[in-house]
């Protein structure tokens, strides 16, 4: 793909503040819930698990606030990091059913916390879904970028419309529409 022309759109994820919330909500209970185990349960080594994730958990945390108020970084790795950790817990403590669902939850933080890029290449759009989303030219009918909004409009009536994250995207609207209006039209003359 060298020299080829292409374009890197990145969309305004406005629920992340929501989804650290329910992860940090998730977080706490767990630090309930091993400190109640820790403290009720007769096996040594279950005790031993217990109050270290408490230490792990509560370490990660206070990186975690460290970091965002201070040195007002919004995107750490502190609150993924905990949630590994109450994944091993329940692997260590033996609860496989509780260990696969709070990976499924791990896992799920994470892909709500990815950044929402957006590749726009002569051969097809790449669009972020759960598994990226690959729309060739010959499936559009239009795409374009006003005013911050990227539209794209397929064919089959399916329709995105979404903010572009104008911090992190530096490029030209017209340069941008010109593009794939050109690429639109080719898409057309070889169908």
């Amino acid at each position: 793909m060298t020299g080829m022309k292409q374009f890197n759109i990145f969309l305004k994820n406005d629920k992340i503040r929501q989804y650290d919330r329910m992860a940090l909500l998730i977080i706490l209970l767990h630090l309930a819930l091993f400190s109640f185990i820790a403290i009720s349960s007769s096996i040594k080594g279950i005790r031993i698990g217990g109050f270290g994730s408490i230490i792990l958990l509560t370490i990660c945390l206070a990186i975690d606030y460290f970091l965002q108020r201070i040195k007002n970084n919004e995107d750490t790795p502190y609150k993924m990091a905990a949630l590994f950790i109450i994944s091993m817990t329940w692997l260590q403590m033996g609860n496989w059913w509780i260990f696969g669902l709070s990976s499924l939850i791990s896992l799920l933080y994470q892909i709500a916390k990815r950044e929402l890029l957006v590749n726009v290449n002569k051969e097809r759009i790449i669009y972020p879904s759960i598994l990226s989303k690959k729309i060739n030219w010959a499936d559009l009918n239009t795409v374009i970028l006003k005013d911050g909004l990227l539209t794209i409009n397929l064919k089959n009536d399916e329709f995105f419309q979404q903010l572009v994250d104008e911090t992190k995207t530096k490029l030209d609207e017209k340069e941008f529409n010109d593009f794939c209006r050109q690429q639109l039209q080719s898409a057309v003359v070889l169908n």
